[in-house]
């Protein structure tokens, strides 16, 4: 039964180190790797090959963690071999990606890396989608620069049904859909979000209490927002000078220029 290795070869700039997983130096390609103790996670394939992402743990002791430290002018990139150490000759090449985050265990002295096979250069603030045309932002962040409350339309509930989360509010004038995925405000300032407006019906994501909200009680409910230029530039075109005010980028073309394969 062959004996299988796992080469780890990282490239840090013009510098590379090798390490084996194992318990005897390997020599291939007329290079060293040394053993220490070195794991990986399984990759976590997708429907895009190239969003491969895998967790490698380490020794900090290694040379390694130097380079690691402060973060270098550099990509650092990491293959992993799949090696026959009885026959001495490579199997597969298992992984290739770029180390995108790196932490170090204090207590274990360890240091873990996360990898991609992608490199996102420019990162949507929730720091997991590359760039896209969808806004930063809503029309309700501070940083639109909107007053919203202009956006506030006005409304009498009429009817709740048994668990308070349907009402039938009079007031609204605008199409179906106008407030799904906006919010309606009571008289306290309680909120719960639009999840579907049809009409003068709106099914909320949560019920309101009886002392909150009931048949006869003012309310304010204000649209929707789903992030593109569209509609700010249309729906909200009076607040933001004709979608001026959008935070996101609207010709985004279909090769994302913000990502790259590892090369």
């Amino acid at each position: 039964m062959a004996t299988i290795d796992f080469l780890y070869r990282f490239t840090a700039g013009s510098a590379t180190h090798r390490f084996v997983k194992g318990a005897f130096p390997v020599t291939y390609n007329a290079e060293s790797y040394d053993p220490v103790q070195i794991t990986h996670s399984l990759p976590t394939w997708s429907n895009e090959p190239q969003d491969a992402e895998i967790d490698v743990t380490v020794r900090e002791s290694v040379e390694l963690a130097e380079v690691l430290l402060t973060p270098p002018p550099y990509p650092i990139i990491l293959d992993i071999f799949e090696y026959d150490h009885d026959a001495g000759v490579l199997l597969t090449h298992y992984y290739r990606g770029w180390v995108v985050r790196c932490q170090f265990s204090l207590t274990q002295s360890l240091i873990a890396l996360h990898l991609k096979t992608v490199w996102h250069f420019y990162e949507r603030e929730s720091l997991t989608d590359s760039l896209s045309a969808l806004s930063r932002y809503s029309i309700y962040d501070p940083r639109s620069g909107v007053d919203y409350s202009a956006l506030g339309q006005a409304v009498t509930v009429t009817a709740l049904n048994d668990q308070r989360d349907v009402l039938t509010v009079t007031g609204i004038t605008q199409p179906d859909d106008w407030f799904t995925a906006g919010w309606i405000e009571a008289p306290n300032l309680d909120k719960r979000t639009v999840l579907k407006q049809t009409g003068g019906s709106l099914t909320l994501n949560g019920g309101f209490p009886q002392f909150t909200l009931s048949a006869g009680f003012n309310a304010t409910v204000y649209p929707g927002d789903d992030l593109t230029y569209a509609t700010w530039a249309n729906k909200f075109q009076a607040l933001t000078n004709n979608g001026e005010y959008w935070g996101g980028w609207e010709y985004t073309p279909n090769v994302d220029p913000a990502v790259r394969g590892v090369a």
